[in-house]
């Protein structure tokens, strides 16, 4: 059994041996005839070619290429603001009555205080006088009974009695002048009357505007931005102000606000004039703001007018090498956001590579390419 055994391996072995040189052996002759091949494949076409001058003639694109910006990316938003103020407001009269008198023009410089106007108050002027009399008297009774009670002679009741008569005589008094001093209209802050609102002759009343009073030291630019831009800007951010006349400067948030108008889904941003513009802007006047709403200091970016797309995404044509030849590859990248004929690349690009700009359109992936500058 054994010596049976022995047979068999020498036999199997015998035929692997010639099975792997049999393989060998139709290597050799496939390189040789892959050699004879070409080598017919070259002299038919040197041939031909003596015949027809433009057989086997590659097709070049010319193209040009740029390198990938690396750096920062900015991506802005363009909206409208007003000019505002807290300090642009219509005076009211607190009481009514007939106006007597207009202190104030239109236009005209003010302070805080200054009266712009009087109202008709010789009914309270009266009363104030009937008062003041009777409050003369009845001071005088008080002090004496105040004496008398000191050394003790008098009744408490008498003193206590002429005591409440002028205490109260005075409160009267006061809440008179209180009351007289509404009849005058005065300026609540320094700053330009913009518009007189009465007239001498005319009823006042307190649901009437007499005055509007602007000061410019409060004004401040307020923007409507949609409510997708909620987390993207902080006070202290910097903006672009455009105003008219070409005039532009950078300016900063001031204000964010935290609630949502729910008639058109935005929020307030509040942004500072600065001082040396604030007399070239007027109030309610419209401006145009630039806003950074999202900023990489490591992008790498490329001009949008050189990504296309298929049904599988975005891609660009790149150069690479191929038998010897520049060739144009596809290339998928993903695309992150695009701003003022830029694109952010998130993911294809890493920096280094020769991006297909001019002749872009005009190239397949594969196809052969010259590079002119």
């Amino acid at each position: 059994m054994k010596k049976i055994t022995l047979i068999l391996t020498c036999i199997l072995l015998s035929c692997d041996n010639s099975s792997l040189e049999q393989k060998k052996k139709r290597v050799d002759e496939l390189k040789n005839s892959l050699v004879e091949i070409y080598t017919e494949i070259d002299n038919l076409e040197k041939e031909i070619s003596e015949f027809d001058s433009t057989f086997n003639n590659k097709n070049y694109e010319l193209v040009s290429t740029i390198s990938p910006y690396s750096g920062t990316f900015s991506h802005e938003i363009s909206l409208r603001g007003n000019i505002q103020s807290n300090m642009n407001i219509l005076i009211v009269p607190e009481v009514m009555g007939q106006v007597d008198k207009i202190y104030v023009e239109e236009g005209e410089t003010v302070k805080k205080g200054k009266i712009l106007a009087s109202i008709n108050s010789d009914i309270i002027q009266s009363n104030i006088e009937e008062i003041e009399s009777s409050l003369n008297l009845l001071k005088t009774i008080y002090d004496r009974q105040s004496n008398l009670w000191k050394e003790e002679i008098g009744s408490e009741i008498e003193y206590l009695r002429s005591k409440t008569n002028y205490e109260s005589a005075k409160n009267r008094y006061n809440a008179l002048k209180i009351q007289a001093s509404k009849f005058s209209i005065t300026a609540p802050f320094s700053g330009i009357i913009e518009s007189v609102n009465t007239k001498v002759g005319e009823v006042s009343s307190p649901g009437m505007p007499a005055f509007r009073m602007f000061n410019d030291s409060d004004s401040y630019i307020s923007v409507d931005v949609p409510e997708n831009y909620l987390n993207s800007f902080e006070i202290g951010d910097t903006v672009l102000v455009n105003g008219s006349d070409q005039l532009s400067f950078n300016s900063i948030i001031i204000s964010v606000g935290q609630v949502i108008n729910p008639s058109n889904r935005t929020f307030s941003l509040g942004i500072k004039i600065k001082d040396d513009f604030k007399d070239d802007f007027k109030p309610n006047q419209v401006v145009g703001i630039k806003l950074t709403d999202y900023k990489n200091d490591n992008a790498v970016s490329i001009p949008s007018n050189i990504i296309y797309s298929d049904e599988r995404g975005n891609y660009i044509f790149i150069v690479d090498e191929f038998d010897g030849e520049r060739i144009a590859r596809k290339l998928p990248i993903l695309v992150g956001k695009s701003f003022d004929y830029k694109s952010e690349i998130i993911r294809g690009l890493v920096g280094d590579e020769m991006v297909i700009d001019k002749g872009s359109s005009d190239v397949v992936d594969g196809a052969y390419i010259k590079v002119v500058d």
